[in-house]
C-alpha cells in the first residue's frame, strides 16, 4: 500500500511539474489569427511604440474616409530580435509619418503581424524574414 501511494505520489510531482515547465510553451501564442498569405499596406502617423517585451508594439493612425482616423496595432518581435534586426527604443517617435507592410488578422481588424517599416522613404532596421509577397496560386 505504501509503494503505491509512494508511486501515486511521484507521478502526481510529475504531473504538476511537466505542467509548469509546458505552461510558458503554450502560452506563447500563434501567428493563426493573422492571414500569413495576405500582404496588406498602410500609411499614418505613429501614434503610440511600446518597446517591451515579450512583444514590441507599434500603433498608428491612418486617416480614413469622412476624415475619420482608425488606429492600427501592429505586433513586433521581442525587444532582442527588434535589436537583431536593426531596430532601437528611438528609431521611431509619435508623430512620425510611416508605411507599414504586415500580414493582417484574419477577422478584418484594422491590426496585424508587422513586415516591415519605411520612414522617410527609408526601410527602419530591415524587413522579416517572409515580407515577401506570398506566393501565387
Amino acid at each position: 500500500m505504501r509503494t503505491l501511494r509512494n508511486f501515486l505520489t511521484a507521478a502526481a510531482v510529475a504531473i504538476v511539474m511537466s505542467s509548469a515547465v509546458a505552461s510558458p510553451a503554450l502560452a506563447h501564442h500563434s501567428f493563426g489569427h493573422y492571414d500569413m498569405e495576405k500582404m496588406s499596406e498602410i500609411e499614418g502617423t505613429i501614434h503610440k511604440y511600446e518597446w517591451t517585451n515579450p512583444h514590441c508594439w507599434l500603433f498608428v493612425d491612418v486617416a480614413v474616409a469622412d476624415g475619420k482616423t482608425v488606429t492600427y496595432g501592429f505586433e513586433l518581435q521581442s525587444v532582442g530580435e527588434m535589436l537583431r534586426r536593426g531596430w532601437k527604443k528611438t528609431s521611431v517617435k509619435f508623430g512620425d509619418k510611416i508605411k507599414v507592410k504586415f500580414r493582417p488578422m484574419r477577422d478584418g481588424t484594422p491590426a496585424g503581424l508587422m513586415m516591415s517599416a519605411e520612414k522617410d522613404g527609408k526601410l527602419v532596421g530591415v524587413e522579416l524574414p517572409g515580407a515577401a509577397p506570398a506566393p501565387l496560386r
